[in-house]
């Protein structure tokens, strides 16, 4: 296979460091979520909003361990989750109030805006040392991990493992998913942007543009989501005067979120995962890692 060849020629070196930057980049993100919830000066919706997207980028990568680390790192993914869903009431809230405050601001109180940050920053506050201790906790645990011989084969099978994931997900149109399918497939595209976002240095065209295209896809399934989800606030609200055009224009803008985004899956995953591992075993083994990037 290409990626044996790759570790077996003179990519074997590359090859390990990839290994070991990949645990040493997981064994980063605990610290640098401490370092989110520190931060001074910065809105607590938008420091919950990064938080939330440094868990997901953390869990992604972890879906990366090689076959010795898969039950450790299967742990610390569900402990990860359970912090990103602790300020998930929050995130909801926020992205309601976006929606409405674009197409019907009237709707919403005036001091709104100033409710919404003083309920994050209670949220923070009432969960910040319980969240801290974890992270504190997982950094702990994910010191003792070794990779002993591995070499950066893993990262290539386990990135392929993504790519077909998100691959069976599009087979279905997102024009025409259901909004259980439309959440399976961002989680899908999610787990493969960080990825990609992770491997690209190896490649600094080829596998950048492919990251940057899921981020693009990424976002569109999260608009659509977004939508729906205020679509279906306002739906449970009675005696609405308005209520028709809110909703059609609502429909209006997820019928066109979902068509940009089926545009962007076709281009993401055109090829085939053979393919894909190929390219991604023969970039790894070309060129070392670089510095990733997690938003």
């Amino acid at each position: 296979m290409a990626e044996a060849s790759g570790a077996g020629t003179g990519g074997g070196v590359t090859m390990r460091h990839w290994a070991r930057h990949w645990l040493r980049t997981c064994r980063r993100m605990p610290l640098r979520a401490l370092d989110r919830l520190a931060r001074d000066g910065i809105a607590p919706e938008q420091t919950i909003h990064e938080f939330r997207r440094l868990m997901k980028a953390w869990r992604a990568l972890l879906k990366l361990a090689p076959a010795g680390l898969s039950q450790q790192a299967r742990a610390v993914r569900a402990a990860a989750g359970r912090l990103r869903r602790g300020f998930g009431p929050s995130r909801d809230r926020a992205v309601i109030a976006g929606v409405l405050r674009k197409l019907c601001p009237q709707r919403l109180p005036p001091d709104d805006a100033e409710a919404a940050a003083a309920a994050a920053g209670a949220l923070l506050r009432e969960q910040g040392e319980a969240v801290r201790t974890e992270l504190r906790r997982l950094s702990a645990a994910m010191a003792e991990w070794s990779l002993a011989d591995e070499t950066g084969d893993f990262l290539v099978r386990a990135c392929g493992r993504s790519y077909r994931r998100a691959r069976r997900r599009a087979r279905k149109d997102a024009r025409r998913m259901s909004i259980e399918r439309l959440h399976d497939f961002r989680s899908a595209v999610v787990d493969l942007g960080c990825q990609l976002g992770f491997l690209a240095p190896a490649e600094s065209a080829g596998l950048r543009r492919q990251a940057a295209l899921a981020e693009r896809l990424r976002s569109r399934l999260g608009r659509a989501i977004d939508l729906d989800m205020a679509r279906t606030c306002l739906a449970a609200e009675a005696g609405m005067a308005d209520g028709g055009r809110l909703m059609r224009e609502i429909e209006r803008r997820i019928a066109r979120q979902r068509r940009r985004a089926s545009k962007l899956a076709d281009r993401l995953l055109a090829r085939r995962p053979g393919r894909v591992r190929a390219r991604l075993a023969a970039a790894l083994g070309r060129h070392p890692p670089g510095r990733a990037s997690f938003a």
